[in-house]
């Protein structure tokens, strides 16, 4: 029995079968977990790709960083469609959305697979679980506003004036970009805002004073007017009429007075008194009435006392005083002259300054006489009413070029000698400063002429119209109302770059008013000297703190441009007069050549690396208004007040760069 059993412990033949038959188990355990596994692997994959993809688009639409029904929905509608039920076997994915900090969207999404081999082993599924988070890319952000509020900016869409749906798409913009603002703050950076409200001219005068007040010229010449004193002044007349009773003429019942008493005291001859020159001369003179100069009985007679008893005379009487000038000879108005004036501006442009200007041209001057404007008028005039004006802050641009240089055509190269168009300038001469405007001393005069002269009153001469200064808000606005001949506007003064609250912001733009027209031109170049690190502020940024800065310009109109030829005060004077953006005074190709300085400024904008989006409200965007967007995608229209504040709420989502945080 023995030997039996060592013989076949000795009997190696068939092994490799029992060999392999116990290896199997562990085999097919081996290989159903790899093929499993696998499987699990990419429903994984696919899952987590699914998830980046619903975070990020929930995070596009979130707005004023509210986890809300929209944001879930899209999130969800993402995922379904990347990952949809059933791929693989999977059970329904049960997603969990949640808001972890502020501008982050989180998605976790969980599922099961069932698995195929491994199940012979007691495992039927295998868990996949995918998480993932979606934020702004947001850095140090610039953002510079530049705003139409032009006269028709007050016009209503919808039943609400557009001026009030751009405030309210400011704000909207604000309030998308709040939680941003405070997570850059937390991390030592910033998001900052700046706005240029433009119409035919800016207000900026104050800004670029506080830089350096050499930065804007000491006297300015505007087409005006003189008052000519070349008349020999006579003397000066004062006369006062007053009816007297002059009670010594009067009926008592001892002493009767009849009507030939009264006739006669009424004839009384005049009185003389003083003289002669230059001794001041009195007249006296009686007469019946202030019409009549002899005895009018209803008039002089019949007059009762209270009783009945007496009669009075009553006449009428006239004093006339001459006097004469004490000092001989003076000179007096003889005419005005219509031209191009200097002012002395040093005083007007400091920011409690201002400057004396005559009312008119009554009284006199010395003897030598001569052309006096407003301003020398007020200093050395005798009997002259003035008035002190100050400066509201809008200004005349620097000194361009030849209207030959731009002209409507293509080139995009800004002319050396356009120092207006120069966004970088610092002014190092009067060619290359501001001129503060100064619109009280504005005159027009006839189309081609250099000078004219016309008499005081003449049906012909143009007075340039003044604007009419109301309380607005709690402040003084300068609000532009037409009239025949023209006028002028100064909208709302600019705002450099800066870390706003939103009580600032709501303050801010409740102060803008809409007044006068439409110069995208100069908008964009201010919007441009805003945002750029050179020029007289510098404010813009390449980097921050050790981070780079985004800038970006949100230019809105709700017009196309426009430009004047005369009637209107502008950023470049009274065009046809002053003659800086046209040659000649017809204007020939005048819109063609703001249009093209448009063109220019847009251009050298997106130079700096600034990204510009354009917003046509209410209006239809031409090419130059598209071209000047950064891209096709950054010009759009909108329509109504609701279509506005949504585009600047895209904006603001826009602006930073979305990406995965986890």
């Amino acid at each position: 029995m023995l030997r039996c059993i060592s013989k076949i412990l000795r009997d190696e033949r068939g092994n490799a079968l029992m060999i392999m038959g116990a290896a199997l188990i562990p085999l097919t355990m081996l290989v159903g977990s790899a093929v499993d596994v696998s499987r699990a692997y990419m429903a994984k994959s696919k899952l987590q790709s699914a998830c980046d993809a619903a975070s990020l688009a929930a995070r596009r639409v979130m707005r004023d960083d509210d986890l809300s029904d929209e944001v879930i929905a899209t999130g969800t509608e993402y995922l379904a469609f990347n990952y949809p039920d059933g791929i693989y076997g999977s059970t329904a994915l049960e997603p969990e959305f949640s808001h972890p900090e502020a501008g982050v969207v989180r998605i976790e999404a969980s599922t099961t697979i069932p698995t195929v081999l491994m199940q012979i082993f007691g495992f039927a599924s295998l868990p996949v679980v995918a998480s993932c988070d979606a934020s702004l890319n947001f850095v140090n952000t610039d953002v510079l506003l530049v705003l139409d509020v032009t006269g028709s900016m007050k016009d209503p869409v919808d039943g609400t004036p557009k001026i009030e749906a751009l405030r309210e798409a400011v704000l909207a913009l604000y309030d998308e970009l709040a939680p941003v603002q405070t997570q850059l703050q937390a991390q030592g950076l910033r998001l900052r805002y700046g706005i240029v409200p433009y119409s035919s001219t800016v207000n900026v005068g104050r800004l670029i004073y506080d830089v350096n007040p050499s930065y804007i010229r000491n006297s300015v010449a505007v087409p005006s007017r003189v008052a000519n004193f070349s008349t020999n002044a006579g003397p000066v007349t004062y006369t006062s009429n007053t009816p007297t009773s002059d009670g010594g003429a009067w009926q008592s019942p001892s002493n009767k007075l009849n009507e030939a008493d009264c006739t006669a005291y009424v004839n009384t001859s005049d009185v003389n008194g003083g003289g002669p020159e230059p001794t001041a001369r009195t007249v006296t003179k009686y007469d019946g009435s202030s019409t009549a100069s002899s005895y009018v009985k209803a008039t002089n007679w019949t007059w009762l006392n209270s009783s009945g008893t007496t009669r009075t005379c009553r006449r009428w009487k006239t004093v006339t005083t001459t006097t004469y000038n004490t000092i001989q000879p003076r000179k007096v108005f003889t005419n005005w002259t219509y031209r191009q004036e200097t002012y002395d501006t040093s005083s007007f442009k400091t920011p409690t300054g201002s400057i004396a200007l005559a009312n008119n041209a009554n009284g006199s001057v010395p003897s030598a006489g001569g052309s006096f404007n407003a301003q020398r008028l007020a200093a050395n005039g005798t009997g002259v009413s003035s008035t002190a004006v100050r400066w509201t802050g809008c200004i005349e641009e620097a000194d361009t070029a030849p209207a030959s240089l731009i002209d409507g055509g293509t080139s995009l190269t800004i002319p050396a000698s356009a120092y207006d168009l120069n966004v970088n300038l610092i002014p190092d001469s009067n060619e290359t400063r501001w001129r503060p405007q100064l619109p009280d001393v504005i005159y027009q005069r006839t189309a081609g002429t250099n000078s004219v002269n016309l008499d005081e009153g003449s049906t012909s001469r143009k007075d340039w119209i003044k604007v009419d200064r109301q309380r607005i808000n709690g402040r003084d606005v300068d609000v532009d109302i037409p009239y025949s001949d023209g006028y002028w506007a100064c909208p709302a003064e600019s705002r450099r770059l800066s870390e706003w609250d939103r009580e600032q912001m709501v303050t801010y733009t409740n102060s803008l008013q809409p007044v006068g027209g439409t110069y995208h031109d100069i908008g964009m170049i201010w919007g441009a000297r805003m945002i750029s690190t050179g020029g007289i502020f510098g404010d813009g940024c390449d980097f921050y703190n050790e981070m780079p800065c985004n800038r970006h310009i949100i230019f809105m109109t709700d017009g196309q441009q426009t430009a004047y030829c005369d009637k209107t005060l502008t950023a470049y004077g009274v065009e046809r007069e002053d003659k800086r953006v046209t040659s000649t005074s017809s204007c020939t190709n005048q819109l063609a050549r703001h249009q093209q300085r448009f063109r220019m400024v847009c251009n050298a904008a997106k130079s700096m690396n600034a990204s510009v989006w354009v917003i046509g409200f209410a209006t239809s965007l031409n090419s130059n208004l598209t071209g000047c967007a950064s891209n096709i995608g950054q010009a759009t229209t909108s329509t109504d007040s609701e279509s506005l504040i949504a585009r600047f709420r895209q904006i603001g989502n826009q602006i930073g760069a979305l990406r995965l945080t986890r």
